[in-house]
């Protein structure tokens, strides 16, 4: 099994696209990078990362997190 985290910008103007995969050695290690990669940047971008599995062609969301409109930070364990 793969792990990566994946980031995306969620304000009006982004274009709703992934960035390039960022592969991680487990599924703690993408949790901690997401939330490293979502804290570190520039709140007005409202970026959210997802921690993610691939097992063969399958792709699984383990993990969310992302700044809201207001800039708090939001996270979500995903099954």
């Amino acid at each position: 099994m793969q792990y990566f985290v994946r980031t995306m910008e969620k304000h009006k103007e982004s274009s709703g696209a992934f960035s390039t995969e960022l592969p991680c050695y487990g599924l703690a290690a993408a949790k901690a990078e997401a939330k490293r990669l979502v804290l570190s940047a520039n709140p007005a971008l409202q970026l959210q990362a997802d921690a993610c599995a691939r097992n063969g062609e399958v792709v699984q969301t383990k993990y969310r997190c992302w700044i809201n409109e207001c800039g708090e930070f939001r996270a979500s364990v995903l099954v």
